[in-house]
């Protein structure tokens, strides 16, 4: 058995499809982040985990002194 190569149609679902799906990925990661912010804020941290990850980003980066 031979594969059918794809039509131009088929491509072109196939992309649709893919769009599709990394938009409500997109949506969902967005929903996340909102849940994610009023739950800082309800724990009245928002300040001092702002500070936390600007300190975890400073040490990933190694604030330019080890390169």
């Amino acid at each position: 058995m031979s594969k059918k190569k794809p039509t131009k149609k088929d491509i072109e679902i196939v992309i649709s499809n893919l769009i599709n799906h990394i938009k409500a990925i997109e949506e969902r990661i967005v929903a996340l982040d909102n849940v994610f912010g009023l739950y800082i804020k309800y724990k009245k941290e928002d300040t001092g985990f702002q500070k936390y990850v600007s300190e975890q980003l400073k040490e990933a980066q190694g604030d330019g002194k080890d390169s």
